[in-house]
């Protein structure tokens, strides 16, 4: 009976299973990637990066079709978010009756789990942290951040303290918070200028250090805090994204978010300018987006993860940030190719619109 399982062993997922594997946990890795799951089985994982190179032997992996036993304990969810209803649904039939399924995703998917699984047995968390899937078995560390968790209702049970303890285990810390709705929220809003750099087909430092992505990125950002508004929300601040700084009126409160980018470029990717350590090259060095679109040639998240996903059930038109995603799902059906004119457009609809910054 699997305690610890993650389902959707990629980027994201392989590197928390990887951790607890690595600190001695019994892990079950599952994934439709069956050249990754035959890969995790005969060689383990291995993950090179900002934290250097590291391993861990075969580990026991399946596919869907191929869960050996119940998953009776915590499940970390960590597919894509188009991917999540189909994902559950493979699970489901497996689940125990202790089994809670740990949204481990970008994205508010949280009721997509629910209304299959039930509330009772969803829990949210939010990775900070960056990663990539190289080859099977073989994972990138991209940049560090913070793990956060907690129960839908912010109740501080057993189960959501456990799952604190796994999600913290190796380099990246884990938050335990009561207010993981309000953290998942804040992750859509500060989305939006993330968004905005795969647009164009280059690094995170080139790009997002530009100061016109800087005001693109700001203005959507600015327009995305009015659903959380009208949602009653209570947006997250920390080291890396202050909403109180995207509520420009001046142009010297502008100016104010323009310096605070570059913090939030040199931990984005600052440290991939250079080699990391031991020499490693980077490969991933962009967004997640950007990853889909130029090296997995596949339809990326960016229709999941700003708040137009939301922002109809609020009464809110957000159409800059409908313009920013409009151009991406451009570029996924071949229509639009990437550079810096995506910028120039998009720049030239904010100020007709009126949602440039001052």
């Amino acid at each position: 009976m699997a305690r610890i399982a993650i389902a959707g062993s990629g980027a994201i997922g392989g590197l928390a299973g990887f951790y607890m594997a690595r600190a001695g946990e019994d892990v079950l890795f599952i994934d439709q990637n069956a050249e990754h799951v035959a890969a995790i089985r005969e060689r383990g994982i291995s993950v090179n990066g900002v934290y250097g190179p590291m391993s861990v032997p075969p580990q026991r992996a399946c596919t869907p079709g191929e869960i050996p036993e119940p998953l009776d304990g915590l499940v970390f969810l960590a597919c894509k978010s188009q991917a999540t209803e189909a994902a559950v649904r493979a699970i489901a039939p497996h689940l125990g009756p202790s089994a809670c399924v740990v949204s481990l995703q970008n994205g508010m998917n949280e009721d997509t789990i629910a209304g299959i699984v039930g509330r009772e047995r969803t829990m949210g968390a939010l990775p900070d942290y960056g990663g990539a899937y190289l080859d099977p078995g073989v994972l990138e560390a991209v940049h560090e951040g913070t793990v956060y968790v907690g129960e839908l209702d912010g109740s501080l049970t057993p189960r959501v303290r456990e799952a604190a303890r796994l999600l913290g285990i190796g380099p990246n810390k884990c938050e335990l918070l009561t207010d993981i709705v309000g953290r998942l929220w804040t992750k859509h809003v500060y989305n939006s200028q993330i968004v905005v750099t795969a647009l164009v087909n280059d690094t995170v430092v080139a790009v997002l250090g530009h100061k016109d992505v800087q005001r693109l990125g700001g203005a959507a950002v600015r327009e995305a805090i009015r659903v959380s508004d009208a949602a009653g929300v209570r947006l997250h601040a920390d080291r890396w994204f202050d909403p109180a700084l995207y509520r420009p009126v001046t142009s010297a409160d502008t100016a104010r978010l323009l310096a605070v980018y570059d913090r939030l470029v040199e931990h984005l990717g600052g440290h991939q300018v250079g080699d990391g350590p031991g020499g490693y090259k980077y490969v991933k060095r962009a967004s997640g987006i950007h990853w889909d679109l130029v090296y997995r040639r596949r339809q990326s998240e960016a229709a999941y993860l700003t708040v137009c996903t939301h922002a109809a059930r609020y009464g809110v038109a957000v159409p800059l940030n409908a313009k920013i995603v409009s151009m991406i799902e451009q570029v996924e059906d071949g229509k639009r190719d990437l550079g810096w004119h995506n910028i120039a457009e998009a720049t030239a609809y904010a100020n007709e619109i009126g949602a440039a910054l001052p």
